[in-house]
């Protein structure tokens, strides 16, 4: 994704829906969500028609309707098969091509959140910046992977992304 199209608006964003989508997600970027809340609601489709489902309230997030694929990946990052057990827990979200209706769409789909190692070591951090300075990996994927000291963290935000 370009610097250009992270300030664009995609069209879905602009529609009333009262649940959360890919739209709602940088391509690329996962989106780290506490669940609040799991439980079945009548959900309207398109057409008006309405049906069953399991749906998962996110702290500052619209509700996300989740089918079987992403309820096995919630029990798998949260180490738990019961929807109460999942409360308060963090997941990550993120957009995959998946087959649906026919066609090969953007989807949600459900990992767990990156924990983050202790601080890198200075020989550790060295390689790291090696890696960033090569184009191997950038800093803002460190940032989210790594704890820093606050010296690492200050090299790190000085150096060009």
């Amino acid at each position: 994704m370009t610097d250009q199209e992270k300030d664009k608006t995609h069209w879905k964003k602009l529609t009333n829906t009262n649940y959360l989508g890919s739209y709602a997600l940088q391509p690329g970027k996962d989106l780290v969500v506490t669940i609040t809340e799991v439980k079945k609601e009548m959900v309207k489709d398109a057409t008006g028609s309405e049906s069953e489902c399991l749906i998962v309230h996110l702290q500052n997030q619209k509700p996300l309707i989740c089918n079987k694929t992403n309820a096995k990946s919630i029990a798998k990052a949260v180490g738990s098969p019961f929807i109460e057990d999942w409360k308060g827990k963090q997941i990550a979200l993120y957009i995959a091509s998946v087959r649906a209706f026919g066609e090969t769409v953007d989807g949600l789909r459900v990992r767990p959140t990156t924990v983050k190692t202790k601080a890198l070591s200075d020989e550790e951090f060295k390689k790291l910046l090696e890696a960033i300075k090569s184009g191997k990996y950038t800093v803002e994927k460190a940032m989210d992977s790594f704890k820093f000291t606050e010296v690492q963290m200050n090299i790190l935000i000085q150096m060009p992304n």
